[in-house]
């Protein structure tokens, strides 16, 4: 019999939760209990909560409340290997050293250097070499790598950057590299692949319990570094999940949890000994902090607390919702700006970098008031045929507005200020694929006012166009979803001046010409 369950042994001063939660004795052993292995159970353990106040944490175990919807056909198209507990501990420890990886340490550090800051889900560089990470995971940043270094020469795409992939085991480093799978197929013009590996990183997310407070902290305790790695893949996984709702032809939520309780990402220092108070703060702690004195958050934070607000104006915009919810959305937008600290606001760093977090920050909640408004605006009647633009969503038509013309002052105002980032800096090899989608948007309507000709001078929108124009060019030679995107708009828009012209021309000719009388 298990010496466990006989009593002879004595108690550890911590028990695993297995063992807690069938009140038995337990040896403590971190790497897994005696009594756990011999029945073959995933052994972990969490804080004892004695003294404390209050009912558990209802992610206290990994059970279905973290995996209940993973057999909904719509998150996968193919299936993952099958879970055991060495998989799921593999999640929050450090891997056993089997094999060290091949590295180009250039191509590492040429990643590191210009796609890290945008999506920076990995450790510091030192630390992730360091760490023996998985071959796949090293093939997959590289082939990311070559898109900046080799511009206007796309690289190839492999089968063996993928099928390494689905043949590892379940791991943190597989849920990072479907993500990262998921951006680049984004980014190169394939919205296919981008949807399917964005569901298979939900469903590694929700397999390894990567939403689930208790793991996190856990982790934390044992290995910060990898611990904020956990947190920064999961929130990193739902920004891009309603990025591509938003902004990607067939996009749908698939990220089927509003608001995971855990900890929100934490700036760089998280990665050090694991005592930054920044990512004390979870997703369900921001509908407060608008009546505190506490706005120490990190820029990773204030993009999850916008890509939130974006996830509810899509759905508002998908679900017709009244003018009050409209009202109520648009008072988050523009709180989330006044509460937004002055030292993030500016993007634009003193040695002339821009802060590729704080910008994505900005370009969601921009993104989310275009959503809201839109349909609500006259420029939903002037909408040009934008079906051949692959990274723009028609909005569907919106209910009357008793106050159409605001919606069209905030939609109008956002699209500019989605060009006023384009124009913080000439170097576009940082930006996020997501932000050419963003720029399509914005061009879109701004030739939508030039089509309705409700404001008037218009030369300011050429301009704006023109710079939004020329920033697609230049990523378009890193990313084939810019360069698609920008033969569409110039086509649009000579087909907006046209019409314009000929409407001119017309009225023109008409007020110079007599009439002629009936006989």
């Amino acid at each position: 019999m298990d010496p466990s369950e006989t009593g002879t042994s004595a108690a550890a001063s911590v028990a695993c939760v297995n063992c807690r939660d069938k009140h038995l004795k337990c040896d403590g052993n971190p790497g897994g209990c005696s009594r756990c292995r011999t029945v073959s159970l995933f052994c972990y353990y969490v804080p004892s909560r004695r003294g404390r106040r209050g009912k558990p944490n209802e992610y206290a175990i990994l059970d279905a409340c973290c995996t209940s919807n993973i057999d909904d056909p719509t998150f996968l198209i193919e299936s993952l290997p099958t879970v055991g507990s060495g998989d799921l501990s593999a999640s929050y420890l450090p891997e056993p050293l089997t094999a060290v990886p091949e590295m180009r340490i250039h191509l590492i550090k040429a990643f590191y250097e210009y796609f890290h800051p945008a999506h920076p889900i990995l450790p510091p560089f030192d630390i992730w070499t360091a760490s023996s990470p998985p071959q796949y995971l090293v093939n997959i940043i590289e082939f990311i790598a070559l898109h900046h270094l080799s511009p206007g020469q796309i690289p190839q795409f492999s089968t063996d950057l993928w099928t390494g992939i689905v043949n590892a085991d379940l791991s943190l480093e597989k849920a990072q590299a479907y993500l990262l799978l998921s951006i680049m197929f984004h980014g190169r013009k394939a919205p296919d692949g981008a949807k399917q590996y964005i569901g298979l990183a939900i469903q590694c997310c929700f397999l390894l319990g990567l939403d689930c407070r208790e793991l996190s902290d856990t982790t934390k305790m044992q290995n910060p570094a990898r611990a904020e790695s956990m947190r920064r893949t999961l929130w990193e996984i739902f920004v891009v999940d309603a990025l591509l709702a938003a902004v990607q032809v067939g996009g749908t939520l698939q990220f089927n949890i509003e608001t995971p309780d855990v900890s929100l990402p934490s700036d760089d220092a998280g990665f050090g000994d694991g005592h930054s108070d920044i990512s004390s703060i979870s997703a369900k702690d921001l509908g407060h902090r608008a009546f505190s004195d506490d706005s120490h958050m990190s820029s990773l934070a204030y993009r999850v607390e916008a890509t939130l607000i974006l996830r509810r104006c899509v759905i508002a915009c998908e679900t017709y919702a009244c003018e009050e919810s409209i009202e109520v959305l648009d008072a988050m937008i523009s709180a989330w700006f006044h509460r937004w600290p002055s030292d993030k606001s500016t993007i634009l760093q003193f040695n002339g970098d821009v802060n590729q977090v704080d910008f994505q920050a900005a370009m969601i909640m921009h993104c989310a008031s275009i959503y809201l408004h839109f349909p609500k605006s006259f420029l939903i009647s002037y909408l040009p045929n934008t079906r051949g633009v692959f990274c723009s969503r028609p909005p569907p038509i919106g209910s009357p507005s008793p106050s159409p013309q605001i919606h069209t002052a905030k939609v109008v105002n956002a699209a500019v200020e989605l060009s006023k980032l384009a124009s913080l800096s000439t170097s576009v090899t940082g930006h996020s694929p997501f932000f050419a989608c963003t720029l399509v948007l914005s061009s879109i309507v701004q030739v939508t006012v030039l089509s309705a000709h409700i404001e008037h001078p218009v030369g300011k929108y050429y301009s704006y166009l023109a710079l939004n124009i020329g920033v697609l060019n230049s990523m378009g030679r890193i990313w084939s979803i810019a360069a698609s995107s920008l033969g569409n708009i110039r086509a649009i828009t000579r087909e907006v001046e046209a019409a314009s012209t000929e409407s001119s021309e017309g009225l023109v000719a008409s007020l110079s010409t007599p009439p002629i009388l009936p006989a």
